[in-house]
């Protein structure tokens, strides 16, 4: 629970720091953009598909390393959001182990009723890779690829299945 519990602290300061990216005006290597595209994938067997004004990639470069983040929702209040750190081009990037990897991935389902009650399936939850992102094809203007993950809510313990994820985002600056 421990392990769980650290994990989510991570994440949330993943989640801040991609945030105040995504706000913040700055040298972006890919030039400016407004963001927008595509993300569907199969949740537990069930279609999502996001909204292309609420879709996009953030590519961010400090002291050396790069970070990509790729976002996704929808009006239902249903999100996936990626973190690749040490992205470093086309390839497949693994979540998890917690104990070496700090790619992360999560499916998130906000209640807008009650904003505390929501809940997020977090993938990296154990020692062993809960999935992965693909990036297929990058140009100057976003990312396309797939990806697929299992995430671990740290309220009840449950599991869900990402599956047969693609994404086609614009990056925005």
């Amino acid at each position: 629970m421990k392990t769980v519990k650290l994990h989510l602290k991570v994440f949330a300061f993943f989640l801040l720091i991609s945030v105040a990216l995504t706000s913040c005006s700055g040298d972006d290597e890919n030039g400016a953009g407004d963001g927008g595209g595509k993300m569907t994938a199969k949740i537990e067997g069930k279609d999502f598909e996001s909204f292309a004004i609420s879709s996009n990639a953030v590519k961010s470069s400090s002291n050396g390393g790069t970070m990509l983040f790729l976002q996704g929702t929808n009006s239902d209040g249903i999100g996936i959001t990626m973190t690749i750190m040490g992205y470093d081009g086309e390839g497949t990037y693994q979540f998890g182990p917690v104990t070496s990897n700090f790619n992360t991935a999560s499916y998130t389902e906000t209640n807008i009723s009650n904003p505390m009650n929501t809940q997020v399936w977090s993938a990296s939850y154990d020692t062993s890779s809960s999935g992965s992102v693909t990036i297929s094809e990058e140009t100057d203007s976003g990312v396309k690829g797939t990806f697929q993950f299992k995430g671990k809510n740290g309220n009840d313990d449950s599991i869900k299945t990402i599956s047969g994820g693609e994404f086609d985002l614009n990056f925005k600056s």
